[in-house]
C-alpha cells in the first residue's frame, strides 16, 4: 500500500511529536503541515497510558485542508506498545483512511510466538528491532534521550512493520539549532535518516519543552518536500 508524500514525511519517519521524558508522560501535540507556501493540513498527536502496566496507546490524526482535502481525506492511526526492560515492544498498530477504507489494516504483534500478523492475514516472524511506525518514533526519541543529545556518529536502526512489507531505518544526531515556529522559538537537537543517500527527513527536538519535536521536514535530492511545524 503506498501513501501520499505528505502523510508519509509527516509520520513514517518523525521521531515523537509528544513530550516525553525517561517516564513516559500523557500529553498532545498539534502541527501545521505544509508544502513551500502551500497548507496541506493539521496534524495531532497524543499519548495516554494504556491499562496495562508500562503499556501506552498512541494516536495521530491528520486532517488535510484546501486543495489536499480532494485528494485525501482524514487518516487516523493508532498504536499500543509496552517497555519491556527498557525496550519499546508493539502491542498492535492500525492504519485508516477515511476515503480508501481498501487501505485499512491492522497488525498484531505477539512476542510470546514471535509472530506479527496483519489484518490480511500475513504472518511474519518477529525479531528485535521490528517495530510499528508510530512506536518507532518514541523509540528513536528514547534513543537520542539517553546520549544526552549529543551529536556524533552514533547511530540507531530500527525495522518498521507494514501490512505488505518491512523496511530498515537508521537515524544520526547531527547539530544543535535554534528553530522558530508559531508556538515560539526553540533550542533544538536535529536528528536525521541517514540510511539514503537521495532523501532524508529530519526533526528538531526541543530539550526546553521535554525533549518534544517542534520542527520535522522532509527533503528530496535537496529540496524540501514537506514541513511540519509546532502550533501548540
Amino acid at each position: 500500500m503506498k501513501l501520499p508524500k505528505w502523510i508519509l514525511s509527516a509520520v513514517l519517519a518523525m521521531s515523537c511529536a509528544c513530550a516525553l521524558a525517561e517516564d513516559i508522560q500523557a500529553s498532545e501535540a498539534h502541527y501545521e503541515l505544509s508544502r513551500g507556501a502551500i497548507t496541506l493540513g493539521e496534524a495531532r498527536f497524543s499519548l495516554k497510558a494504556a491499562e496495562a502496566k508500562d503499556c501506552w496507546s498512541y494516536e495521530y490524526v491528520a486532517k488535510p485542508s484546501g486543495l489536499a482535502r480532494l485528494f485525501i481525506g482524514t487518516v487516523t492511526e493508532h498504536s499500543n506498545f509496552c517497555l519491556v526492560d527498557g525496550v519499546v515492544r508493539s502491542r498492535n498498530f492500525s492504519f485508516n483512511r477515511e476515503d480508501k477504507k481498501e487501505d485499512n489494516f491492522k497488525l498484531d504483534f505477539n512476542w510470546n510466538d514471535k509472530m506479527v500478523r496483519s489484518s490480511s492475514g500475513e504472518i511474519r516472524k518477529l525479531e528485535d528491532g521490528m517495530i510499528d511506525r508510530l512506536a518507532m518514533q518514541y523509540a528513536v526519541q528514547k534513543w537520542v534521550m539517553a546520549r544526552g543529545g549529543e551529536p556524533g556518529a552514533d547511530e540507531i536502526s530500527l525495522t518498521k512493520v507494514e501490512d505488505d512489507r518491512l523496511k530498515t531505518y537508521t537515524f544520526r544526531v547531527t547539530a544543535k539549532e535554534q528553530i522558530e515556529t508559531p508556538a515560539g522559538t526553540f533550542e533544538t537537537i536535529r536528528v536525521e535518516r541517514v540510511d539514503d543517500p537521495k532523501k532524508s527527513t529530519r526533526f528538531w527536538l526541543a530539550p526546553s519543552r521535554n525533549y518534544l519535536a517542534v520542527k520535522v521536514e522532509q527533503v528530496k535530492k535537496g529540496s524540501e518536500q514537506v514541513k511540519m511545524l509546532l502550533k501548540k
